[in-house]
């Protein structure tokens, strides 16, 4: 569902058979989100993150992974991930791919 560009509480209570008041009060109170947008956020950044960080995903654009993960468009996710991550998802994946190799190089070799 998270997935959903454009989800919103109303549709995710709707999806889940419960009243919405019921679903902001678990995002809010029990899961500590200071709202629902910060909950989707969470969950569609942390898969992105992974998903850049996937040597086996290197081959799809930033813009391909922004989509898949429910984001409309590239800006906002660019700005949404600046401001958890502090680099861009293109910086994030060649910090990532720059990490490799240093480990690679030091690895000690018999």
């Amino acid at each position: 569902l998270w997935k959903r560009d454009g989800l919103g509480i109303g549709a995710l209570a709707r999806e889940l058979g419960a009243h919405e008041y019921r679903v902001r009060r678990a995002i809010n109170h029990h899961l500590g989100y200071r709202n629902f947008n910060d909950f989707l956020h969470d969950f569609r950044l942390r898969a992105a993150a992974a998903r850049l960080a996937d040597p086996a995903q290197d081959h799809l654009p930033v813009l391909t992974i922004a989509l898949d993960c429910g984001y409309g468009s590239i800006g906002p996710f660019n700005r949404a991930f600046k401001v958890r991550f502090g680099v861009t998802p293109s910086q994030y994946r060649n910090l990532r791919t720059a990490e490799a190799a240093v480990s690679e190089s030091g690895k000690i070799s018999r």
